[in-house]
């Protein structure tokens, strides 16, 4: 069982003092913050992430979301990949440092995920989600499916809210990503820190299991 895991993506909706201000505080409560801000111009997203850590977030705990220039230039941490993106095996063969990730919908796109030298997985979208109001979402079912049919981290994304990580975690998820939860929260602090304690909770009845 791995540790759970709990990543915040931002939404590409917040001013960049939100972004800088809530991410400092929920930086020791979260593994990761993802940088994901798909209409930015490459030299924002980068001072973007020197801003992050100047304000005391490491390295190693932000992620950069498709654009692997922009996490090589900035000595991040992560890099996370849509299904579109290079594959994880070619990051891999030119940045060995990253933590690589990669956005699966489906069983057999996370084994392609896992073989191409994916760390760990998002799933989703797991429950319905005002972003993906047309689709349909996969639930827990499917979710457990794809848990069960590779050996790296799941990461549960799509609709989480804190009175959902236990079943989520039941299903066979390594933990949760949350956007919009934490970005549209009148109190993203506080709300971050629900997940944080159920996911702490559920971390210490598998221990106390094995």
């Amino acid at each position: 069982m791995y540790p759970l895991e709990f990543h915040v993506i931002t939404d590409g909706k917040q001013s960049e003092d939100r972004i800088l201000s809530v991410s400092s505080i929920l930086a020791p409560h979260v593994t990761a913050i993802h940088i994901r801000e798909n209409s930015q111009a490459a030299g924002d997203i980068y001072s973007l992430s020197e801003k992050l850590k100047q304000c005391g977030i490491q390295n190693e705990a932000i992620y950069m979301n498709d654009r692997v220039d922009v996490a090589v230039a900035a000595g991040l941490g992560g890099i996370h990949l849509k299904e579109s993106s290079l594959a994880p095996d070619v990051v891999r063969h030119h940045f060995p440092s990253f933590r690589i990730g990669q956005s699966v919908h489906s069983r057999d796109g996370a084994i392609q995920a896992e073989q191409k030298g994916a760390d760990y997985l998002f799933f989703g979208h797991v429950f319905s989600t005002e972003s993906k109001k047309d689709k349909e979402p996969r639930g827990l079912d499917q979710l457990q499916e794809v848990a069960e049919a590779v050996s790296i981290p799941v990461l549960a994304i799509g609709g989480i809210s804190p009175e959902r990580v236990g079943a989520i975690v039941s299903a066979g998820a390594s933990g949760i990503a949350v956007m919009s939860g934490i970005w549209k929260a009148e109190d993203p602090v506080s709300i971050a820190k629900q997940y944080k304690a159920v996911l702490m909770k559920e971390s210490d009845q598998d221990a106390q299991t094995l």
